[in-house]
Parts: C-alpha cells; structure tokens; sequence
C-alpha cells in the first residue's frame, strides 16, 4: 500500500517496549520493529506492507517514496514541541482579531499553525507553499 504520513506518536507498552503509533490517510497503525522508526516523518509518502491483529493494524515492512529523503527535521520531541508552539502562538495572534466562531476560529488557527510548520520545515526556506502564496 503507499500513503502520506499524517501524524507520529511514541508509545510505551506496558512491558517498556518502545513502539509509534502513525497515522496514514486517516488510518492508525502501529509500527513494533525499530528499524523502521527512522523512515517514517510527518508528510512522508511510504509504501507499506502491514499485518491485521485483532482490531491493530501492525506496519511489517515500510519503504519512503519521498524524493531526496531528508533527515528529520527535529533532533527530539522538545525541539519538535518548541517549533509547533511557536507556529501555534503566531497563528494565534494573527488570527486573533478575526470575528468567527471560537470553533471555527480554532480549527483555522490549527491549520495555519500547521502551514507555517510545514515551512519551517522546507528545505528551501526562500520557497513557499502554496497555501503561503507561491507557486
């Protein structure tokens, strides 16, 4: 199967084994083998071989589809949680006089935390998204 990474989690179980929780097109799966952690990134595209166990979906065998795998972008998760909260308080303040649902407003603050975190980290940082107005 190929999909885009959507979102990461580290996980424990209860015996100490450390395992990642990914989220790819809207499904979770887990990933138990550790020689896969360092393939998978937020926003990578992978092709994916994974095993049903009971109501899990276990990753067995992952490959990057991305173009010029890069290395990620955060060293640890503190250096990934000090960029997203900037990204967060900037969306925040610029959509802070904007007059809509607080609902609304929370889901677009969100989104927009999320574009400018997806050009924070771009290898190119003189190219924008197009979501920011380039091409």
């Amino acid at each position: 199967m190929k999909g885009i990474i959507e979102q990461i989690w580290e996980n424990e179980s209860k015996n100490g084994q450390q395992y990642l929780t990914v989220q790819i097109d809207g499904e979770r799966y887990s990933v138990w083998d550790d020689k896969h952690f360092d393939q998978l990134q937020e926003g990578a595209e992978i092709e994916y071989e994974f095993r049903q166990s009971g109501n899990f979906k276990n990753i067995t065998e992952v490959s990057s589809l991305t173009p010029n795998h890069e290395p990620p972008l955060y060293h640890n998760d503190r250096d990934r949680q000090i960029t997203r909260l900037s990204c967060l308080k900037s969306a925040a303040q610029i959509l802070a006089p904007a007059q809509v649902d607080p609902d609304a407003k929370r889901d677009l603050v969100i989104d927009t935390a999320r574009v400018f975190e997806r050009y924070v980290g771009e290898n190119d940082p003189g190219s924008l998204p197009a979501d920011l107005g380039g091409e």
